[in-house]
């Protein structure tokens, strides 16, 4: 299990090619749930969210040799995007295997940062699949969406630059979908912040993860049918899992409804685009399922890649 001194060194590789994004604070949602609640805006990241940290991580972490031959991934966005545009600032070829329904705007993406797109149909077993062949096929390193130390210990760095900018906090909320941020987030958090109680959370329908950690063993579920579309894996990592188990206190879960409040609220107070996926996190924190009160509180938004047709629909 990987430790906070593996994402320290993490942090000294990304550092110099990530941006430390900001913490957003809304007093009007402050009075009104009675909490003082930071954002921590991972859709202000390069590529739009927070993937580009273990991606770059990971990528660093291969030999000449390796590099030379090339990567391939899989994913439904985010981390296609930053497979790619990691592989393009080591100088390695990138192939990405993504879902024929995933968001326009993030299938654009990868391939505007040079890599190959290669679709496969809207599973998680079958991008897996189509992701090992190709590994077989052309010999390319693969580089995981989750399940992976370097991609955990990437995820994490983003709550050290939390805790350069805060003193206290009490929770920690982190959305949940391969289990990559959570895993990294949680270890950093508790070695920072002891007494911090980090909260897990999916939605209703996505919620491999709410059921696994109550059953302390991992559940496989359909692709689920929920507006977070980085939630559609079906099962989180077997690393992840180890890690959440000893880290996280506990996992929840909201309603797809409750995202698009929280994206609206985000959009028209805050001024800020903040994808589905992005705003589960903050969605439990904006409704208070834990009916907290005089808490110092941290949300991680993890993206802000949003389809503008769904964009649309949600206004």
């Amino acid at each position: 299990m990987i430790t906070y001194h593996d994402i320290e060194m993490a942090y000294r590789i990304v550092q110099p090619v990530v941006h430390k994004t900001p913490l957003l604070m809304s007093r009007t949602l402050n009075a009104r749930i009675g909490n003082k609640v930071l954002f921590k805006a991972e859709n202000l990241q390069r590529i739009g969210a927070f993937k580009i940290r273990g991606a770059y991580n990971k990528i660093a972490s291969l030999t000449a040799e390796e590099r030379k031959r090339g990567v391939v991934a899989h994913s439904s966005g985010n981390h296609a995007q930053g497979v790619a545009l990691a592989a393009k600032l080591l100088n390695t070829r990138a192939v990405v295997v993504m879902p024929k329904n995933s968001p326009a705007i993030k299938v654009a993406g990868t391939q505007a940062y040079g890599a190959e797109v290669v679709f496969c149909e809207d599973s998680s077993d079958d991008r897996e699949r189509v992701a090992r062949q190709l590994q077989q096929e052309h010999n390319y390193v693969l580089v995981p969406p989750f399940d992976d130390d370097k991609i955990i210990a990437g995820q994490g760095t983003a709550m050290i630059e939390v805790g350069q900018d805060v003193d206290e906090l009490d929770f920690l909320f982190v959305p949940i979908g391969g289990g990559g941020l959570i895993a990294g987030s949680a270890i950093a958090a508790k070695h920072l912040f002891p007494n911090i109680k980090v909260i897990g959370v999916e939605t209703e329908p996505a919620n491999d993860c709410y059921q696994s950690f109550r059953k302390k063993e991992i559940v496989r579920i359909n692709p689920p049918n929920t507006i977070a579309d980085g939630m559609r894996t079906q099962a989180v990592g077997k690393r992840n899992f180890e890690i959440i188990l000893q880290y996280v206190d506990d996992v929840i879960t909201v309603k797809d409804d409750q995202v698009i409040d929280m994206m609206r609220f985000f959009l028209e107070r805050m001024k800020i685009v903040v994808e589905p996926t992005g705003a589960v996190a903050p969605a439990a924190v904006f409704h208070n399922i834990l009916s907290l009160s005089g808490r110092n509180v941290c949300a991680i938004i993890s993206g802000g890649n949003v389809d503008p047709a769904l964009l649309k629909k949600i206004l």
